[in-house]
C-alpha cells in the first residue's frame, strides 16, 4: 500500500512539474517575450479563458480565483496558446478592438507571425 501511495505521489509531482505555463509559451517565442504589450495581452487572455473554464466547471465567487490559478498552473501553456489565437483572429482583425488593447500594427504583425508558426 505504501508503495502505491509513493508511486502515485511521484506521478502527481512529475505531472505537476512538467506542466507548461503561460510564461513558458511566451518565452518559447522570442518575438513575444520582447514585447511587453503583447505579453500582457496574452496573460490577460489566458487568465480570462481559465476563469471562464473555472466558472463552467462550477467555481463560485468564493473560489474562482483559486480555481483559475489551478487551471493556469495545470494548463497555462494551452491557455496562452488559445489567447494568442484569439488575439490573431479576433482582436488584431478589428483595428478598433486592437486599439482598445493598445496593440499597434507592428504588435499585430508579430502576433500573426507567431500564430502562423503554430498552425
Amino acid at each position: 500500500m505504501k508503495k502505491l501511495a509513493l508511486l502515485l505521489s511521484l506521478f502527481c509531482i512529475c505531472t505537476y512539474a512538467s506542466a507548461k505555463t503561460v510564461s513558458d509559451f511566451i518565452n518559447e517565442y522570442p518575438a513575444l517575450a520582447k514585447a511587453p504589450i503583447i505579453k500582457v495581452a496574452i496573460q490577460q487572455g489566458a487568465m480570462g479563458n481559465a476563469a471562464t473554464d473555472a466558472m463552467s466547471n462550477g467555481a463560485t465567487e468564493n473560489d474562482i480565483v483559486e480555481a483559475t490559478q489551478r487551471l493556469l498552473a495545470d494548463n497555462g501553456y494551452d491557455y496562452a496558446r488559445a489567447s494568442l489565437r484569439d488575439l490573431a483572429g479576433n482582436i488584431c482583425g478589428t483595428p478598433e478592438i486592437a486599439d482598445a488593447y493598445s496593440l499597434r500594427d507592428k504588435d499585430c504583425q508579430i502576433i500573426n507571425e507567431v500564430d502562423s508558426e503554430i498552425e
